[in-house]
């Protein structure tokens, strides 16, 4: 284990990505989709657009209504499993932030596109360059579904865009946010697989064939209690949590 650990944090550190093959247990793959299929049509209900290519907040008692499906949600998410992937990945304490499912869009003419997480948070690009600095966001995905894979350009996560990438990126000069891009890179994953990935990476889905992939979301900085005041996508101190997992979900 400990070789497996130096090599994926040598490789999550410099090239902001590490595929676990065969890390999660299929009957634990089985129970989260049972749960998680519920709780996207909940989402959907509500959210669904034909361009929508992912949900979030699924953990939300808006989408996740039963009990007993939130706990068994909570307690994956704090599972010593993904923490101790988290002792990898985070030098310092790791907050839970939020989940994701990711599928295809209804919509025929949506194309995957090449994106920073980042990008969407209407700062200016110097401020985002210095935010990927300071503020680490890991997606962990977990595909419910065999997955045609995530096209991503491995070590973009420490450095902004080349020419190329910018103008692709960002649609400049005529150029379109669907293009290939040099030196990316596709990464298939299947049922039990666990692929660690940074959100600042340059990165775009595949939806050659039906995705149902779960992505849960840790940080180096806790949510806003704002925000978990909102969706009540947290686990209730009284119901979830326990004092392994406290700092796990701490908000501010």
């Amino acid at each position: 284990m400990q070789n497996i650990d130096t090599k994926a944090k040598s490789q999550l550190e410099k090239l902001g990505y590490y595929l676990f093959p065969n890390y999660i247990p299929l009957n634990k793959i089985r129970i989260l989709k049972e749960i998680l299929l519920r709780s996207n049509a909940e989402w959907s209900k509500e959210l669904n657009h034909p361009k929508n290519i992912n949900s979030a907040y699924l953990t939300s008692t808006k989408f996740t209504k039963d009990k007993k499906d939130r706990e068994i949600l909570f307690q994956f998410i704090g599972s010593d499993a993904l923490l101790e992937i988290g002792k990898v990945v985070f030098d310092e304490p790791m907050y839970f932030l939020n989940t994701q499912i990711f599928f295809n869009p209804e919509d025929p003419n949506k194309l995957p596109y090449w994106h920073r997480d980042i990008q969407y948070m209407g700062i200016s690009e110097e401020k985002q360059f210095e935010r990927i600095q300071r503020d680490f966001v890991w997606h962990f995905r977990i595909p419910l579904e065999p997955d045609p894979g995530i096209c991503l350009v491995p070590g973009s996560h420490k450095r902004w865009d080349t020419e190329e990438e910018r103008k692709i990126r960002l649609e400049l000069e005529g150029k379109k946010n669907h293009e290939e891009i040099s030196n990316q890179f596709l990464i298939p994953h299947n049922p039990g697989d666990l692929l660690v990935f940074s959100a600042h990476l340059i990165h775009k889905g595949n939806y050659d064939v039906r995705r149902f992939s779960f992505d849960i979301l840790y940080t180096n900085f806790p949510e806003k209690k704002e925000t978990a005041d909102l969706w009540n996508h947290f686990p209730n101190k009284d119901e979830f949590q326990n004092q392994k997992t406290n700092s796990l979900f701490q908000l501010v």
